[in-house]
């Protein structure tokens, strides 16, 4: 039906009062008025007329207003129409999700006429320029290349360092396919983006923030079919974001909506930023049984004291309904789809004074992300806790949780746990993926040997394999790896973890949940019951965990666990520390993996240098073969200018052959029997990290500072021994008591360790400096005291201390 000479208005309230009231202000100013009691009626209504504006109440039964509104947006013939929301609610919130819906204002009751008579008028305005702009773009016809678009594929293919067949091969990729030609390079969106601003000159979004969105200035079909939106406003006038500047059309149709007067502000965003947007309830949002996962049968509660800081909590009480109705369902999104981007371990969200701080960490590392206003953070913290299936009151005593998402067709766990801090509620998200296929241990960055090596001790019937570093050293990751070589249809395996993080097929995981009263005891007891052939226990974390695995591979089994130590040897002094004896160690374990991760060197950036003085003397103990080239971290797009990209392990395996076995049977110290492994010529973990450094995957600095230093004390050890001339003077002198005879309860082990660690003792109080110094040299360290803390700069300007 033609549009009548006056603009026509349609009006959709579920109340006959306000229906009334606002045909009587538009009819006496000049306008023409359908009304329409409520959504239904409302769509019917708009199946005989169409309308220059509608003005819809959001709050009514059967159908909502932004029900309505989405169902126009799928019709193209209703789409472009201008829609105002009614409401009462006409807070910012409501704003992001009514633009993601298509709405273009909103009018707050009760209706005041000048208001109401002022946005009709604008947005009548509005009809007539998003009716040229659907008119445009059902005329455009073939997209025209801009010039400087073969300028900036030269540029992308220079940053990238291609090859010339590969240039050949994208030369004749037009302006549209530009993230589709991102896929083919290896290359994220995110990075295609930044080469994009770049090339321009324009700004570069990481994220798009709901509330910057400007409502009324584009339509939602535009906004969707060509990727852009318009953000802020006021003197400095709009910003449209969007992730192809090479689209004339567009850039044309932007201009005339700006101004031929006004300078056209761009800035650039990869795709899924916008198209995040017009998700306002995607998967991850939706809160149904089947999306919602809470591992081990219920959430878990931390044990120990609530924390007694002066938490501070300046905002009010959080609903669920205020969650549904917040952004905070796209801000997770975002954050959580960037973070794996990303390649993210872990997501911190921490509350600061007058922000909340979101931070990734990527190859071990922590670094900033964004932040947010400290509400808005609360009200994500608040959002993430009721998918997790936590307590949302509960601020001050911590909580684990977890449920599941998929994220670019992968399902992924994300584990959470929060605590209180002086300045709010703080949460951490560990992002696993337990449905990933395990990696093969080569991949991981074990060479040939130990491949065969722990392939062998899979095809063990009985004793204890240790997987042992540092925490963030890969250990999970290596232990799934390894339990993949072991045939679970033809043998019985049994986990006992806290939590399970990955997917083992046949295998039977059992999970701690302390709250349901499953303890880390209580599995075990039960585990040893299941008739098992191989225990994955999760973690040695106390004598009694180390008693029963070395119990269960005595009795003819096969134990697989892991324990938190430095290096291979170390772990004998740490499971003595448990109370195990070292004929016991002797007679059940068959090896111990040691295995730390390093990041490794971006393969698009590093520099490759002549090696340094200072870098040959930081390899020259570990090798006889120093290389002549060394590489350096320097930083590229695809590193997020880190120069890092991605972490490798390096590991040493040591089979207890029956010579480590007698030696660790008859009590010889740790560095001997670490100096005796080297000099036979197993490979070791600093052997392990020299050799990468020289294949080029890692920087000399990390390999010395991550590894190298701690094997140069045992290298001092052994040449101590070799000449005791050599011994520190200060464990020579007759006046200092000696340590082991002091407390002859200390083991060979320990003894071998605390010789080596120094201490400072900081304390102004002289009764209490001699106390804790006498202490700690009882217990064989060697101790430096100062009085104050200028005493305490000048011995740390002559000495280095390990605490």
């Amino acid at each position: 039906m033609d549009t009548p000479s006056k603009p026509l208005i349609l009006v959709v309230d579920d109340n006959p009062d306000q229906l009334r009231l606002m045909e009587r202000f538009l009819s006496s100013s000049g306008f023409s008025v359908i009304a329409a009691e409520g959504g239904r009626k409302g769509l019917d209504a708009l199946s005989e007329v169409k309308p220059d504006l509608i003005l819809l109440d959001v709050m009514m039964p059967e159908m909502d207003g932004y029900e309505v509104c989405s169902r126009l947006q799928k019709n193209s013939v209703t789409a472009y129409i201008p829609v105002i929301f009614i409401t009462a609610l006409g807070e910012e919130q409501d704003k992001a999700r009514a633009f993601s819906v298509g709405a273009v204002d909103y009018l707050a009751k009760p209706v005041q006429k000048e208001t109401l008579l002022e946005k009709v008028r604008t947005h009548i305005k509005t009809y007539t320029r998003w009716k040229e702009l659907q008119q445009e773009g059902a005329q455009s016809g073939d997209r025209i290349e801009p010039s400087d678009f073969p300028q900036f594929k030269r540029f992308l293919f220079d940053q990238l360092a291609l090859d010339p067949e590969k240039k050949a091969q994208f030369t004749a990729t037009p302006p549209s396919h530009i993230y589709s030609m991102a896929r083919h390079l290896g290359i994220s969106n995110s990075h295609m983006a930044t080469y994009i601003a770049d090339f321009l000159k324009l700004p570069y979004f990481s994220q798009i923030n709901p509330y910057d969105v400007k409502m009324g200035i584009l339509p939602i079909p535009f906004c969707k079919a060509n990727l852009v939106v318009a953000l802020g406003d006021g003197a400095e006038g709009n910003t449209f974001a969007l992730s192809n500047p090479f689209n004339l059309e567009v850039l044309d149709n932007l201009k005339k909506i700006t101004g031929k007067d006004k300078t056209l502000k761009l800035a650039v965003t990869e795709p899924e930023h916008i198209e995040l947007l017009f998700k306002y309830e995607s998967d991850l949002g939706k809160e149904t049984p089947t999306k919602k996962v809470v591992m081990g049968g219920g959430v878990q509660e931390i044990e120990g004291p609530t924390r007694q800081f002066p938490v501070e909590e300046p905002v009010e009480q959080i609903s669920e309904a205020d969650i549904k109705k917040h952004p905070v369902v796209y801000i997770a999104n975002t954050m959580i789809n960037k973070a794996v981007a990303e390649r993210a371990s872990d997501i911190h969200i921490e509350p600061k004074e007058t922000e909340i701080v979101i931070r990734f960490r990527v190859d071990g590392d922590l670094k900033d992300s964004f932040a947010l206003k400290k509400n808005t953070g609360v009200m994500l913290i608040s959002r993430l806790k009721v998918l997790g299936g936590l307590d949302l009151a509960e601020r001050r005593k911590p909580q684990d949780g977890s449920f599941a998402a998929t994220i670019n067709n992968k399902t992924f766990k994300l584990r959470l746990a929060t605590t209180s801090t002086p300045y709010g509620e703080s949460l951490i998200i560990r992002l696993l993926e337990p449905s990933a296929k395990p990696k093969d241990l080569s991949e991981l960055g074990m060479m040939d040997k130990q491949v065969n090596t722990m392939a062998d001790f899979a095809n063990r019937t009985h004793g204890v394999i240790l997987i042992v570093g540092p925490t963030g050293s890969g250990k999970t990751t290596t232990i799934y790896s390894f339990l993949s070589h072991i045939d679970c249809q033809t043998r019985s395996l049994i986990s006992v973890e806290d939590p399970v993080e990955y997917n083992i097929a046949y295998a039977n995981q059992q999970q701690v949940n302390e709250k349901a009263g499953i303890t880390f005891e209580s599995l075990l007891k039960s585990a040893v019951r299941q008739d098992p052939d191989v225990l994955f226990l999760g973690e040695v974390r106390d004598p009694y965990s180390a008693k029963m695995s070395i119990d269960f591979a005595s009795t003819g089994h096969l134990t697989v666990t892991t324990l938190h130590t430095s290096n291979a040897t170390t772990a004998i002094f740490r499971l003595e520390r448990l109370g195990l004896d070292r004929g016991t160690m002797a007679d059940t374990i068959i090896g111990v993996v040691a295995q730390r991760l390093l990041k490794k060197l971006c393969p698009h950036c590093k520099q490759i240098a002549q090696i340094s003085p200072e870098e040959r003397a930081m390899l020259a103990p570990f090798t006889d073969e120093i290389p002549a080239q060394v590489a350096h971290p320097v930083g590229c797009p695809k590193c997020n200018n880190t120069g890092y990209l991605g972490r490798e392990g390096i590991y040493e395996i040591i089979k207890f052959d029956h010579e480590i076995s007698d030696m660790v049977r008859s009590g010889v110290p740790i560095s001997e029997i670490r100096n005796f492994i080297r000099d036979r010529g197993d490979f070791l973990i600093g052997t392990h990290a020299v050799e990468k450094a020289k294949k080029l995957l890692f920087a000399p600095k990390d390999v010395y500072e991550h590894v190298l230093v701690e094997e140069l004390a045992f290298e001092e050890k052994k040449s101590q021994k070799e000449d005791p001339q050599k011994e520190d003077p200060q464990k020579e002198d007759p006046q200092k008591e000696d340590p082991q005879k002091e407390n002859p309860h200390i083991t060979v082990a320990e003894k071998e360790i605390k010789d080596r660690i120094s201490i400072l003792v900081v304390e102004d109080d002289h009764d209490s400096r001699k106390l804790v110094t006498r202490f700690l040299e009882n217990y064989g360290y060697t101790v430096t005291p100062a009085e104050d803390g200028v005493s305490a700069l000048l011995q740390l300007g002559k000495q280095r201390f390990n605490l």
